[in-house]
């Protein structure tokens, strides 16, 4: 036996909480550092569409910094232009309201859908929702009611 040969690692059958935290910080950490050594900006989410059984999301965007240092976010841009055609105020990016015992953050717009055009995510899995104008325009006074 060659001594280059590496012993077959054992098949995980599951990911694990606390695995899935730590390919999340490794990936975080590498991109951070290629980002910085080409003088780049870094932006990353949590992990998504986590599944323990198949895989999960992790999602990072680089691009050039604005003359402030950030990162451009389109899908804010977007949502600061059209939030006064729903109703919305264009600072309701990113704001977290409450439906059904259940916590979201607004994260964008949807012109193509005019029904459900306010896009969310759910706090507590990252999962995707679409939501009414409305609806969101009710559940954010409410949520400014409770503060």
């Amino acid at each position: 036996m060659s001594g280059n040969v590496q012993p077959q690692k054992k098949r995980l059958k599951n990911l694990t909480p606390g695995l899935c935290a730590k390919l999340q910080d490794e990936m975080r950490t590498a991109c951070r550092e290629i980002a910085e050594k080409h003088g780049l900006c870094f932006a990353d989410d949590d992990l998504h569409d986590v599944n323990l059984r198949v895989g999960l999301s992790y999602t990072i965007r680089l691009g050039l910094p604005m003359e402030d240092g950030s990162l451009f976010e389109p899908d804010r841009e977007m949502f600061e232009i059209l939030a006064p055609q729903y109703g919305l105020d264009p600072s309701d990016f990113g704001k977290e309201f409450d439906d059904r015992g259940e916590r979201f953050r607004i994260t964008g717009l949807e012109p193509k859908r005019p029904k459900y055009p306010v896009n969310a995510e759910r706090l507590s899995d990252r999962r995707k929702y679409k939501f009414s104008s409305d609806i969101i325009g009710m559940l954010l006074a409410k949520s400014r009611e409770r503060k």
